[in-house]
């Protein structure tokens, strides 16, 4: 199965912090801007920080609970992932972080 467009900016993603020495410590300074530099854009109001893991620390990220609504299919499914070394920030109305370390999701819904 090809990868979706997700997995594909999600690893490009990763693979531009893990090499970019100089990228990853303005993503770490200003994760706002950061993710401007590359078209990911968080909604005003939202504040942002960005984490990273190391062989000896791990993050784990619990996300605020859903507003009194239900989450949707598509919300619950872009939520699903297990322990992926990434954190997830989707696009569900205001960006909401949910897993461990950074992948972008920027598509509108």
């Amino acid at each position: 199965m090809a990868p979706t467009n997700k997995e594909i900016q999600k690893a490009r993603f990763l693979d531009k912090v893990w090499s970019d020495d100089a990228y990853r410590a303005r993503l770490q300074a200003d994760p706002r801007a950061a993710l401007a530099e590359i078209g990911g854009t968080v909604p005003d109001g939202v504040n942002l920080r960005c984490v990273m893991d190391t062989d000896k620390v791990k993050y784990l990220h619990i996300p605020a609970a859903p507003a009194a609504r239900e989450i949707s299919d598509r919300d619950l499914m872009d939520a699903q992932g297990g322990t992926s070394p990434v954190c997830i920030l989707s696009l569900a109305g205001p960006y909401i972080a949910s897993m461990v370390t950074l992948s972008i999701h920027t598509e509108n819904r």
